[in-house]
């Protein structure tokens, strides 16, 4: 399904194996844009949450190709202090070109959607606290800080957990 967003026509699908590559690339791409060096250890935190995924949906564009992706992992995958019972968005990325157009807020409300009708009632994400362009992004979308800020387990930056309850109206 083609969905219009900003001035860009990107037609967003479920995951596949196939997908995991690019969605990495694309991912280590984005954290190198956002910290402005490259991380040891981005890749391979990335690569293993494919496996455990409980929605995970891609936007691409004609003439792009993968222009972003959200990946939502399985309740329990995330932090201890997380409410019980809630998937965890545990990847989010959009192409530098296509930053701006709405694709983020649209991958999220997808991948809300697509909880939602897994039953689910929560989701969690955790953020930089200091990413304010993803903060912007998150609280915009509905989504509201949950628990006190806590280091990055990679970075060691503060962070912030997220909720957003999926029975709002729209979602479910």
């Amino acid at each position: 399904m083609a969905k219009p967003c900003g001035k860009n026509d990107f037609v967003f699908r479920s995951g596949t194996a196939e997908d995991a590559a690019g969605c990495v690339s694309l991912w280590v791409a984005a954290c190198v844009a956002r910290d402005g060096e490259a991380v040891d250890g981005v890749a391979e935190r990335a690569r293993l949450k494919f496996d455990n995924s409980e929605c995970w949906i891609v936007a691409e564009d004609a003439a792009a190709g993968l222009v972003g992706f959200v990946l939502a992992t399985k309740p329990g995958s995330g932090l201890a202090s997380d409410p019980s019972g809630s998937p965890v968005i545990g990847l989010l990325a959009v192409a530098p070109g296509a930053q701006g157009s709405g694709l983020g807020g649209a991958l999220l409300t997808g991948a809300a959607a697509a909880l939602a009708l897994h039953g689910h009632e929560r989701s969690v994400l955790h953020v930089l606290a200091d990413h304010r362009a993803a903060v912007h992004l998150y609280e915009k979308n509905g989504w509201r800080p949950w628990g006190e800020l806590f280091p990055h387990s990679l970075l060691g930056r503060p962070s912030q957990t997220y909720v957003l309850d999926l029975d709002l109206p729209g979602v479910r």
